[in-house]
């Protein structure tokens, strides 16, 4: 599954929108602040994006919220066990497929 990256500043709105979309889509997500971490910054100039929210999927950039996009590319989602509530990465491009739950090791159809 791609891991998603968004790197964001905490002065950007746009920012927490995105972060916001992530959460009701049931993404899982690593939020890099540019203003505070240097290799986020490294990682914008050295692919030359000067905009936030940026989104790292895989291999892929994406500048800005664009939802349809960022949907398209993220192949994943998260569930939470129903018998002890952890939360569980799943893919989505697979069809309904088991899964098995880490902490209480029960099987989940989903």
């Amino acid at each position: 599954m791609k891991d998603v990256t968004i790197l964001t500043t905490n002065t950007c709105p746009y920012c927490k929108m995105a972060k916001d979309f992530l959460i009701q889509n049931k993404i899982h997500f690593i939020e890099k602040d540019v203003n505070v971490d240097p290799q986020a910054r490294h990682e914008m100039t050295s692919r030359n994006i000067t905009g936030v929210p940026t989104f790292l999927i895989g291999n892929d950039v994406v500048v800005g919220l664009d939802k349809m996009k960022i949907l398209e590319l993220v192949d994943h989602r998260l569930v939470k066990c129903p018998n002890c509530n952890t939360t569980i990465r799943v893919p989505t491009n697979e069809g309904r497929i088991s899964a098995r739950c880490p902490k209480c090791k029960s099987n989940l159809n989903v």
